[in-house]
């Protein structure tokens, strides 16, 4: 029996483990899934605990609003090194104005690793 208790924290400290990677790929699509879902506060969260301090949540949606409906997003890569991570998303979008076609886009964002938490680097 105790055989068995070790092996099975074993495991879990493995699953516990995860990579920056694989953190960072879990966070950057909760993020945009909130953006697409229209849930502001909530993509509020995952920015920088600094820039929180500086730009309320409202000054945060100025920001990420745009004039196109975001319809998808998929984290395309994770590349980490350090403290900081760069991540490619692919993003699917429609414009609210008539006669463009709906259209994907790869942009790279960056996350940075503060206080043992990754968080999506915002520009002032």
């Amino acid at each position: 029996m105790a055989a068995v208790l070790c092996l099975m924290q074993a495991g879990c400290a493995l699953l516990g483990s995860r990579s920056p990677e694989d953190v960072v790929r879990v966070r950057a699509q909760a993020r945009w899934d909130a953006l697409i879902a229209g849930k502001w506060e909530k993509a509020y969260e995952y920015a920088t605990p600094g820039f929180r301090g500086s730009v309320d949540v409202f000054g945060f949606r100025s920001r990420v609003a745009s004039p196109v409906k975001l319809k998808s997003a998929e984290v395309v890569s994770v590349d980490c090194k350090d403290t900081t991570c760069e991540v490619t998303m692919r993003i699917g979008l429609v414009p609210l104005q008539k006669g463009y076609p709906e259209t994907t886009t790869d942009l790279t964002e960056r996350w940075v690793q503060e206080g043992g938490a990754w968080w999506r680097f915002e520009r002032y």
